[in-house]
């Protein structure tokens, strides 16, 4: 189970890398971000997705140092 996580966890930061260059391309050719558009207060911006970056690969490195600490109990 732990090993999912990992898994979908460092996928998951790859994809928000990834949209955070592609807004982050956009907003400096100053395009606006049809493409994510928010609703209500704000767009989704380039701090929005490398939060996601920073979330999901803290999940990925916490979750395999779990693993490696029962590991060396068992």
């Amino acid at each position: 189970m732990e090993k999912h996580i990992m898994r979908l966890s460092y996928g998951l930061c790859l994809l928000s890398a990834a949209l955070a260059l592609i807004t982050r391309i956009l907003s400096a050719l100053n395009v606006p971000s049809v493409i994510f558009p928010g609703s209500g207060i704000s767009a989704v911006s380039y701090h929005s997705f490398m939060d996601g970056v920073i979330l999901f690969f803290m999940t990925s490195v916490t979750t395999a140092a779990y693993v490696w600490v029962k590991k060396q109990f068992e």
